[in-house]
């Protein structure tokens, strides 16, 4: 899976500030409370705040992101739970990923949802569309990121705004949710397993 990060800002006032844990900051910030309040919802926050031994990268989507969505998103995935959770654990990866640590050179690394995705920088938006706006909130556990949407990862052979080289060549891509259909599409490809 590919993610392409195009960095718009750096606060280098916050690259070294440190918070007690990513749910802290994630908790202070108020452009970030919708965010919050599905951690909350969903238990990931109790997630957030343990001890282990590793660090967390969040790409955490700002207040922004949430109104910008259908309101198919609301409707048929953030009010379950399940699916909300599912969702989420696509924005937190289980190892602390700066900004400086991202280069040209594509890494693969796997969220909680234990997908891979590999990620390397770019200076225009060019295969996908999630975007840095506020990065490198570092914390004890881990470091934040903010971006202005809400994240989810797919087959590209599903995401028609990819020609087909670009398929062949990212086969797994993390974007920007922004239609029904993705929507419908992200449901398909997460299943409810019932107990």
């Amino acid at each position: 899976m590919y993610l392409i990060f195009s960095f718009i800002f750096l606060f280098s006032s916050d690259l070294f500030s440190k918070e007690v844990n990513v749910y802290d900051i994630i908790s202070k910030n108020s452009n970030l409370s919708t965010f919050k309040d599905y951690l909350d919802k969903t238990g990931l926050d109790k997630v957030l705040q343990k001890k282990i031994p590793y660090n967390w990268t969040i790409y955490a989507p700002s207040n922004n992101a949430f109104e910008n969505t259908p309101k198919e998103l609301e409707k048929s995935v953030l009010k379950d739970t399940y699916y909300s959770k599912r969702l989420f654990t696509d924005h937190i990866l289980t190892k602390e990923i700066l900004a400086s640590d991202v280069t040209d050179q594509i890494t693969t690394e796997l969220t909680v949802s234990n997908k891979p995705i590999k990620l390397y920088r770019s200076e225009n938006l060019f295969v996908k569309d999630v975007v840095i706006v506020k990065e490198d909130i570092i914390a004890e556990n881990g470091v934040v990121h903010i971006i202005d949407c809400i994240m989810f990862i797919q087959p590209s052979s599903q995401d028609s705004r990819l020609s087909s080289s670009q398929q062949d060549s990212f086969p797994i891509t993390s974007c920007c949710m922004q239609t029904e259909s993705e929507i419908s599409l992200w449901k398909q490809n997460t299943k409810k397993i019932v107990y």
